[in-house]
């Protein structure tokens, strides 16, 4: 029986639903992945991402970098975990047509099914040994990549083994997805932290700002002494200059433009020393911020 025409919904909104679902959960990937990047890379510099105010369109345009391998890494392993799945069937169809086929198949399949939960149970273990072992780099990147490969192999021979475990199954490719999450997180923590790393020894390709400011900072442990602006000559500052409290006096000159959000600058030495400061710089604040050009000869 055909519903209620009042009780349908039209054609184009149920299709802008279908779309928008699966949009929004890429976006909110994307936004979540480009945060975990962007906060491990200026974490290496001592800023709280939240401090910066990006947008969360900042963070899905600084996702890309961070997904590129896994993503990578991801389609190798659903194209295996394909072909496996493809082989079980093409055998078990052609097994099928002989005496004792079925039971061939089950015998194979549950060779895989073994192999695969004692890669699972391995990953697990590790996950558990995580407060012993976890000064170890590499065992939480070990342990997401165990558990999803196992529970993706034994998800696609198990139903070849038997008949009587949907659930268990689903509850696999369950798994395999909060692994591959899991493993995704990680590694873009780290290209943050690499991608910081790499900044930190090429400070000096970031934009090179002038600082003025009416008051001493005392930046000394960053940056050079500052010029006084008032003592142009003679032994002591101009006494008209240094009357002018509001009107910037001291320059700082070596440093480099990390990052800018809606309400501050962020500016970082342009020697890297691990004793350095990240400075900030609110753009309500009476300093003023001049940008040098690239010395380089544009002829």
């Amino acid at each position: 029986m055909a519903a209620p025409a009042g009780r349908t919904l039209p054609q184009w909104l149920s299709t802008a639903t279908q779309i928008a679902a699966p949009i929004t959960l890429i976006s909110t990937l994307l936004f979540y992945f480009g945060y975990v990047y962007t906060k491990s890379q200026y974490a290496y510099f001592g800023v709280d991402v939240d401090t910066i105010g990006l947008t969360p369109r900042d963070y899905v345009m600084r996702s890309p970098q961070p997904l590129l391998v896994p993503l990578l890494v991801l389609v190798v392993l659903s194209v295996a975990a394909v072909a496996l799945h493809g082989r079980l069937r093409a055998e078990a169809d052609e097994r099928r047509l002989l005496p004792e086929g079925d039971a061939h198949i089950r015998r194979v399949a549950r060779r895989w099914v073994i192999g695969s939960s004692a890669v699972l149970g391995l990953g697990l273990v590790l996950l558990l040994a995580y407060a012993w072992w976890g000064a170890w780099l590499y065992l939480s990147l070990v342990s997401a990549c165990l558990i999803g490969v196992g529970a993706g192999v034994c998800a696609s021979a198990l139903p070849f083994a038997t008949t009587k475990a949907p659930g268990v199954v689903a509850g696999l490719w369950v798994l395999v997805v909060a692994a591959a999450f899991w493993a995704v997180s990680i590694t873009a923590e780290w290209s943050g932290r690499g991608q910081a790393q790499s900044v930190a020894r090429n400070l000096d390709q970031l934009p090179a700002v002038i600082l003025d400011s009416p008051a001493d900072l005392h930046l000394r442990n960053t940056v050079a002494a500052p010029e006084d602006l008032c003592w142009l000559s003679g032994n002591a500052p101009d006494p008209d200059c240094a009357a002018l409290t509001d009107e910037p006096r001291y320059r700082y000159r070596g440093l480099r433009l990390l990052v800018q959000g809606p309400s501050a600058m962020f500016l970082v030495p342009t020697q890297w020393s691990p004793s350095a400061t990240t400075l900030m710089v609110p753009r309500d604040s009476d300093a003023r911020l001049q940008f040098q050009f690239v010395n380089d000869s544009p002829f």
